[in-house]
């Protein structure tokens, strides 16, 4: 490595200060200790661009319903998405599904130890297959994640973009070179938890253990490590959503795999290139729009418009809620008139469980929805 020289005596004294740091100031994690390889690979997909603030409640929730793999593999894709609705990137849940079913079917159920071979599973990365290997078989895997790129970006002054490919290689190269043969799992929950609450995009170099080993705080240029891609701002899109009722029922879509909520169901929508204005005029255009689809409607109401973000997208939502009059759904997304009841059991699109909270708590209040 150009920028730092990282031998025997650098790896010994790291180790130390990291285990002697983790074992006063690690995080008191609820899964702390956990070896259960089931649970430590369905929290690793969780943890996945989540924090651990978020994952906690469903992880709970998730393996209380699925408590083991064969349960998981017997489950329904709705059934999956119900459980991790509202978490976000959902092609982790489907890819959940389809792993089990590896592990269940072509395994029999017997988890495979080697970093190598668990990355074989649907959705299980680099990152992931060695969390699993390291916290559940305590094989010396290394790992390299959001927390610990960030640590080791530092620990070498790496010049590079993190993401790169350059980048990437070093990284992993030190995190080969560092993670131990005793209590690998131990360790590498420690560098998560150092890269976490010490060394996070604020650093604390006045409390780093190992500020010693620390090539960026040597140079002082901790500040402009790891080095960053500049945020574009988010794009804001303007969309019109539909509820359309029919007796006690409502109509919902599944969006497609690879869209945005990709397997989930939800309340149909359609973008308009400008904010959506609440007149008659507006209210004649979506009715045409949707007779275009089949379905002849009544305006019934606007409904209070809200935003949701979407990784670089700001959405703004403008539902509306009409009456179906007659003809058959022909949109490109295939839909199907729901019970109000049916659409509690259903993995929605978390703008459409809001609407349908909404449709919920005014039930039977006549409201102009139901």
């Amino acid at each position: 490595m150009e920028s730092c020289e990282v031998g025997s005596d650098w790896v010994s004294r790291f180790r130390r200060s990291v285990r002697r740091w983790y074992s006063r100031h690690g995080r008191q994690l609820p899964w702390l200790g956990q070896r259960d390889p089931y649970t430590v690979w369905v929290r690793e997909i969780m943890l996945q661009q989540t924090t651990v603030t978020a994952v906690v409640p469903y992880l709970e929730r998730f393996l209380a319903r699925f408590p083991n793999v064969e349960t998981l593999a017997s489950a329904t894709p709705d059934e999956v998405l119900r459980e991790w609705e509202g978490l976000g990137y959902y092609r982790r849940a489907r890819n959940l599904l389809k792993a089990a079913g590896v592990v269940a079917n072509e395994w029999g159920g017997t988890w495979r130890r080697s970093a190598e071979e668990l990355e074989a599973l649907p959705g299980v990365g680099r990152y992931t297959a060695g969390a699993i290997a390291s916290f559940a078989f305590e094989q010396a895997a290394p790992i390299v994640e959001a927390n610990t790129a960030r640590l080791f970006a530092r620990l070498i002054a790496l010049p590079v973009l993190p993401s790169s490919s350059e980048g990437r290689k070093r990284l992993w190269s030190l995190a080969e070179r560092v993670v131990p043969r005793v209590r690998p799992g131990e360790f590498n929950q420690a560098l998560i938890d150092l890269g976490a609450t010490v060394c996070g995009v604020e650093a604390r170099c006045e409390v780093c253990p190992v500020r010693s080993c620390c090539e960026a705080f040597d140079r002082d240029v901790v500040e402009r490590v790891p080095l960053r891609v500049p945020r574009s701002d988010p794009t804001d899109v303007f969309e019109v959503m539909l509820v359309m009722r029919r007796e006690r029922e409502v109509f919902v879509i599944r969006h497609p795999d690879g869209e945005r909520w990709g397997g989930l169901w939800g309340f149909p929508s359609w973008e308009r290139s400008t904010p959506v204005s609440c007149t008659a005029g507006e209210a004649v255009r979506i009715q045409r729009d949707v007779a275009a689809w089949g379905c002849d409607v009544e305006f019934l109401a606007w409904q209070k418009p809200f935003r949701h973000s979407v990784t670089r997208f700001r959405l703004h939502l403008q539902p509306i809620a009409v009456q179906w009059q007659s003809g058959e759904w022909l949109g490109t997304d295939p839909g199907e008139w729901v019970s109000l009841d049916e659409l509690e059991n259903r993995p929605l699109a978390v703008a459409s469980r809001r609407i349908a909270r909404r449709i919920e708590s005014m039930r039977g209040q006549g409201d102009g929805v139901m």
